[in-house]
């Protein structure tokens, strides 16, 4: 039901345009992408970074909030990111690097990688980054929120 997504965008835009006036912060809200069953929101401006909290829990809160707001009598759930200052791209190019440096470790020394807890978003870019590498695995272990990932040569 495109037109029912359609209208969930118009809220959860609306959502972040209000947590932007009632932060009373100088932020502008715009859509930095948008997919059938999603959308992510960036705030930018000279005070987009106070948003992002320790470890991005600030945006993560927020993006939390905002999904349970705008999908609370959905039919069909979108799928709301937030971002801050560029910070969701920048903390992807430090995973996947983070990620690729563990592989190259794992592969010299044949032996397994643990990382630190991430979060579920965090995971996936990790698996992503590193699915295509067929010289090392990736899997997850831990119960939430303390859930990682291990990297382990594969075979």
């Amino acid at each position: 039901m495109p037109e029912e997504m359609d209208a969930l965008k118009v809220r959860a835009r609306s959502f972040a345009e209000g947590v932007a006036a009632a932060s009373e912060f100088d932020l502008q809200v715009s859509v930095a992408s948008e997919e059938p069953d999603g959308v992510t929101l960036a705030f930018d401006g000279p005070d987009a970074h106070l948003l992002v909290g320790r470890h991005g829990q600030g945006l993560d809160a927020l993006q939390f909030l905002a999904m349970l707001v705008v999908n609370r009598h959905a039919r069909e759930r979108l799928r709301i990111v937030f971002d801050a200052d560029r910070y969701r791209a920048r903390r992807e190019e430090t995973l996947v690097k983070l990620a690729r440096d563990l592989a190259a470790q794992v592969k010299e020394s044949g032996e397994e990688a643990v990382l630190d807890p991430l979060s579920p978003m965090e995971r996936r870019i990790v698996h992503s980054a590193l699915v295509d590498d067929p010289a090392v695995t990736t899997y997850s272990e831990g119960e939430e929120p303390n859930r990682y990932i291990i990297i382990s040569p594969a075979g």
